[in-house]
């Protein structure tokens, strides 16, 4: 189904919630001869993480189809974070060969992580592995990958900050194509966030509440390795430090963290850049949410790199949450 309304099929017009409705939507930029279109679901997550990596995983992600199912800001900003192209901070684009039962079904993304490339297919590459990972532990819905500009940015921590500004700046997008799916089809969506794809949910999540009131509209935040303050998804983070855990009580039904307090990407370069521990690592520093829960899974992923992946990772233990 095309989307209807005020969107155009094949154009790219612009929708941004006003006072009266929260409720507009960005269309939708089909690209790829043939493609169909079906459910969505965003399954995140980069090899590089963090800030690049110390290691490799041990996990081997498996090549996914070059039209896989995504949703797209790539090419939106530029390396300082601004928006270019035309795009606005709600414009989003749906690529890729998508299923004719767009709609029916759950739709999980899966929210990457920096440095993670649209170049060598890390991106798409990450969702098919997440999707592969989860069918095998009995997952029945849709999934694809939100991809974004992770690795532009060109500030002298090796784009770090940069790379920050613009995960922050893609949470309205993301949130702008959640509601809309929701809204439109009464079907749920959940998202899987890896390293700092969290910090894309968070500002989501914060748009989702203040810019269109959509309370529980995600079914469940499930973050791996989130490359965020430890406090930041806490209800008080203290006087100097924001807190998104009001976000996380309003606009999702469930959130889990799964950390690692031996993740070495976490401890030796976030928390080096940061100077502050993060949750993926930590877990919450601060009073939870009531719908938040932490997840050690230390003992079951052997490293940042290898959350989603099937074998190694921890995706049973987040189905098993939902």
């Amino acid at each position: 189904m095309a989307p209807t309304g005020p969107y155009q099929w094949g154009n790219r017009t612009v929708g941004e919630p006003t006072e009266t409705e929260g409720q507009t939507r960005r269309s939708f930029l089909r690209r790829g001869a043939g493609a169909a279109l079906g459910t969505v679901a965003l399954v995140g997550a980069s090899e590089t993480a963090a800030a690049g990596g110390l290691t490799d995983g041990e996990g081997e992600k498996a090549e996914a189809p070059s039209d896989y199912q995504r949703v797209s800001t790539r090419d939106h900003f530029d390396s300082d974070g601004n928006l270019i192209n035309g795009e606005t901070a709600w414009s989003y684009d749906v690529e890729g060969s998508w299923p004719s039962s767009w709609g029916e079904d759950t739709l999980t993304l899966l929210i990457h992580g920096f440095k993670s490339s649209d170049e060598d297919d890390d991106d798409i590459d990450s969702g098919y592995e997440c999707q592969l990972a989860l069918e095998a532990n009995g997952y029945t819905g849709d999934t694809a990958v939100f991809t974004w500009d992770a690795d532009k940015g060109d500030s002298i921590d090796l784009g770090w900050a940069d790379g920050k500004t613009i995960a922050e700046r893609n949470g309205r997008k993301l949130a702008n194509f959640t509601q809309w799916y929701t809204n439109t089809y009464d079907t749920s969506v959940r998202w899987i966030a890896h390293s700092l794809g969290a910090r894309v949910v968070l500002f989501a999540l914060k748009s989702l509440t203040e810019d269109y009131g959509q309370e529980n509209v995600v079914d469940s935040v499930s973050l791996l390795g989130a490359a965020v303050a430890d406090d930041s998804v806490s209800l008080d983070a203290g006087w100097f430090d924001a807190e998104y855990g009001q976000y996380i009580e309003y606009a999702a039904r469930e959130c889990d963290n799964f950390h690692d307090d031996g993740d070495e990407v976490l401890e030796w370069i976030y928390e080096t850049r940061e100077f502050e521990d993060a949750a993926g690592e930590k877990g919450c520093d601060g009073p939870e949410p009531a719908n938040y829960a932490d997840h050690d899974v230390g003992s079951i992923v052997p490293t940042h790199y290898d959350y989603y992946i099937r074998d190694v990772g921890c995706i049973p233990q987040v189905v098993e949450q939902w």
